[in-house]
């Protein structure tokens, strides 16, 4: 690839990596203390240590052929549930979510879920949750604070048309520039089964029923896009007809991905951190189904995480799920995803990225560290890795061939006993770069919900992060060689 000046993105992301964006774009747009500025740069910080006696397995890898999506900071995105609107957690005095929104990078936050059906606008439907012209307001404020743009789900099972363009009206006067796409109804492929529909209920039904709700909203936004189906699992009977028959418009496919139930006991931290044999091939499906269509934007997962039925308590807040949304995003990418929303809200025990208690923040979960690790790899072209290992031991290499020319190298070691020694081939041979500069992903163990450390920093509830200089790892002979302690992640990205 030929080397290009950094873009301004890049520029931005260079800053971040250093240590350098929370004491000055970030800081200064939100408020707040942060960096010490005028004081000597500390002494790099070692690797960390793999404890005496623990067995270490030698590995080589490589990054293979094959390319996926161009990786940006929208590609990684969060889903909330529509009725968290009418708790104060959605304003631009929330300065703790924009921050951590900031952090992460100008992404897309898509607002809709189970909860877009159970709330109506301006409480227009008795006994669902009424959203009001004051809660947009809020909303499009802290979005436009944090930069971020939105997909803004509309009630289908509840709704009437005049009452849906309504609210659009009012919504995209308040987002501008910010509303991505309208989103109609959630999980339509559910309503014969939650009761939202009867059993005779069809996709010729739904299909009728959106277009309706569609050209009133657009009637009265025209120009704005739209998305869909919004589809829990139905692939085969919403999803691919669907991108077929949307028409002009709807230029982005959405479907939605958990890996199981979990209420199910066998919902365990080792299943969600095992290989899903069958999402890459649902994933080339729907891409392939969106790109006959002619849809511009491609396939999006508008809502995905761990477990459904929000997570499987205590081991969807683990740390291990850092790991696994590095793997999860990843594999959306080189499989031809051009986005994902990892779903969240609330503070129990299952997942979120970031956990609030009724809108005050509290924590950024294991998850978000591993989100937060992926937008700082995100500056290019997703590549897949192989690692050359037995068949028992947990581990993952990606790549990201950068937009400035560098490459950044992401090595994940998931067994929970033994280390790893990975040496990796940057491809490059005598033009490789000197070296690589590391950022650490470690945690107090797998299943532990607290005490995970990016650069050896734990991300605060109000945002800020400060990464550790650590050494640069240097190459040889076009390899570049790293040992991993047990459930660790390693970003090398050269200099």
């Amino acid at each position: 690839m030929q080397t290009q000046p950094p873009t301004s993105e890049a520029r931005r992301r260079l800053m971040q990596w250093m240590g350098a964006f929370a004491t000055t774009e970030l800081l200064g747009a939100c408020g707040g203390g942060g960096g010490g500025g005028g004081n000597p740069a500390p002494s790099p910080a070692p690797p960390p240590a793999v404890a005496p006696g623990t067995p270490v397995v030698s590995a080589t890898g490589s990054l293979g052929g094959a390319t996926g999506a161009t990786l940006s900071s929208r590609f990684a995105g969060l889903s909330y549930e529509k009725t968290r609107l009418a708790i104060p957690l959605f304003s631009a005095g929330n300065t703790a979510l924009i921050r951590l929104l900031q952090r992460l990078g100008p992404g897309v936050l898509r607002i809709g879920a189970t909860g877009v059906d159970l709330s109506s606008w301006n409480g227009l439907v008795p006994g669902l949750t009424p959203i009001t012209p004051a809660q947009i307001d809020a909303f499009a404020a802290c979005m436009q604070a944090a930069g971020w743009q939105v997909i803004y789900g509309i009630n289908m099972a509840n709704n009437t048309p005049a009452n849906a363009a309504a609210e659009a009206s009012h919504v995209a006067s308040r987002l501008g520039s910010a509303l991505l796409a309208w989103e109609i109804g959630n999980e339509p492929d559910l309503y014969h089964s939650n009761g939202d529909r009867p059993s005779t209920w069809s996709y010729a039904d739904y299909l009728s029923e959106w277009r309706a709700l569609r050209s009133a909203v657009a009637a009265a936004v025209p120009g704005v896009p739209f998305s869909g189906p919004a589809a829990a699992y139905d692939t085969a009977r919403f999803t691919v007809p669907f991108a077929r028959d949307a028409g002009a418009g709807v230029p982005l496919l959405t479907q939605h991905y958990y890996r199981a139930n979990g209420q199910d006991t066998s919902s365990t931290l080792d299943l969600l951190l095992s290989a899903d044999a069958a999402l890459p091939g649902r994933l080339q499906s729907l891409v392939a189904a969106a790109r006959t269509a002619g849809m511009a934007n491609g396939l999006r997962l508008a809502e995905c995480n761990s477990f459904y039925n929000g997570g499987a308590p205590n081991v969807s807040n683990a740390f291990g799920t850092a790991l696994w949304v590095l793997d999860f995003l990843f594999t959306c990418a080189v499989n031809g995803c051009t986005g994902v929303n990892l779903h969240g809200g609330g503070n129990g025990s299952g997942y979120t990225p970031i956990a609030d208690s009724n809108g005050i923040i509290v924590a950024a979960r294991p998850e978000y560290h591993g989100m937060l690790m992926f937008s700082l790899a995100a500056a290019g072209m997703a590549r897949a890795g192989v690692l050359n290992l037995a068949s028992d031991f947990n581990a993952s290499l990606w790549g990201v061939q950068r937009s400035d020319g560098g490459i950044n190298l992401l090595v994940l070691n998931k067994d929970r006993n033994r280390a790893l020694q990975a040496t990796v081939s940057t491809g490059l041979g005598a033009s490789a770069p000197a070296s690589f500069d590391p950022l650490w992903l470690t945690g107090t163990s797998m299943d532990a919900p607290t005490g995970q450390m990016l650069g050896g920093s734990t991300v605060a509830p109000d945002g800020s992060w400060q990464a550790q200089g650590m050494a640069a790892v240097p190459t040889r002979d076009g390899s570049v060689s790293v040992l991993l302690p047990p459930a660790t992640a390693v970003l090398l990205r050269s200099l």
